[in-house]
């Protein structure tokens, strides 16, 4: 090494030029394994846009465009039905403006009430209430009023029932056999019932007691979604006469209160059936002070042959179950959430 000495010039550049050869070789390393790297990603990404390529539709601006104007249409037609879903807005604003009854004795009277005005018009229409019906639905709380977890849910029950029966009783049927109403799901009632889906169980029956009052419609005919649309079940039975049955029919459906026909039942009445239907209605009661009923005597000869009608008029008795529906507002989803507050 004497000549490192000797040559102290010679020696430093070289030593600088096997630096410099040092660092372009780890250079020129460096960029082949980011060359690399590149590639690899850019493969990737070529796979990526073949593979979005044969999506359908092809996610270009013009398939954007066309999805965001369907989507404006879907939106429009939404709304659009839940205006036709709602009802007429005077009587839905009048149905949620009532005032609910705070305590169990005006939860009473306000159901003793209700049968009253439906006595008076059955009266009125000449319509027979027969003895499942005295009550209108309400047979449960003939003594007392619902328990107060119910007597929201029960107030609503009855301002549906009486909107039915008016319906009803201005078809003039010959007779209301019976008012049925589903069980009263509380609030209690409904989060159990969501809790239950979310898992993936059948909804737990709400409480409520038995009695001739109540009914279970099958959830496969319901309209019900928990969180999304919430229903009510009704279901009548009366004795009359097909334009009975029709005229109650276009009185829903005029839509006046969102009430969709679920099943309608129809059953003939026998001769024997009609006889034991006549003995029950009630006898007419002769007033003080009346005139004496003038019976007129049966004409001594016929006049002509006596005409029988084709068809004879024939009383049935219908059955029709009928649900209420309450669009509610569904919570905000959590991607929707976390947009609006990011």
């Amino acid at each position: 090494m004497n000549w490192y000495r000797h040559y102290p010039g010679f020696a430093i550049g070289l030593s600088v030029c096997g630096l410099v050869a040092a660092g372009e070789i780890a250079f020129g390393v460096e960029r082949w394994m980011a060359s690399r790297a590149e590639a690899t990603r850019l493969q990737q990404r070529r796979a990526e846009l073949e593979a979005m390529g044969q999506r359908n539709p092809a996610p270009t601006r013009e398939v954007a465009a066309a999805i965001e104007a369907d989507l404006a249409r879907a939106q429009a037609a939404l709304a659009s039905m839940k205006v036709e879903l709602s009802g007429q807005p005077a009587a839905t604003e009048k149905l949620r403006a009532a005032k609910v009854p705070a305590a169990r004795t005006d939860a009473f009277f306000d159901l003793a009430t209700y049968v009253e005005r439906v006595k008076e018009a059955a009266a009125k229409a000449g319509v027979q209430l027969r003895p499942e019906a005295a009550r209108a639905g309400f047979a449960q709380y003939a003594n007392e009023g619902p328990e107060m977890d119910r007597i929201e849910p029960v107030f609503r029950q009855r301002q549906l029932a009486e909107h039915l029966m008016i319906l009803l009783l201005e078809a003039r049927p010959e007779a209301i056999l019976a008012i049925r109403r589903e069980r009263p799901r509380t609030k209690a009632d409904r989060e159990a019932e969501a809790q239950a889906i979310a898992n993936g169980q059948p909804p737990p029956a709400p409480e409520g007691g038995d009695g001739p009052d109540f009914f279970a419609l099958d959830p496969r005919g319901s309209a019900r979604v928990p969180g999304f649309a919430e229903t009510s079940a009704f279901r009548l039975t009366f004795q009359g006469e097909t334009a009975a049955l029709r005229q109650f029919l276009n009185h829903l459906a005029a839509f006046e209160l969102p009430f969709v026909v679920r099943e309608i039942e129809v059953e003939p009445v026998s001769v024997e059936d009609a006889a034991a239907d006549a003995s029950v209605a009630a006898p007419a009661v002769a007033l003080p002070n009346a005139a004496p009923a003038v019976r007129e005597s049966a004409p001594s000869a016929a006049k002509g042959p006596v005409q029988t009608p084709l068809v004879p008029k024939s009383a049935s008795r219908f059955t029709v179950t009928v649900e209420h529906l309450e669009l509610l507002t569904p919570p905000p989803a959590e991607g929707a959430a976390e947009a609006t507050n990011p």
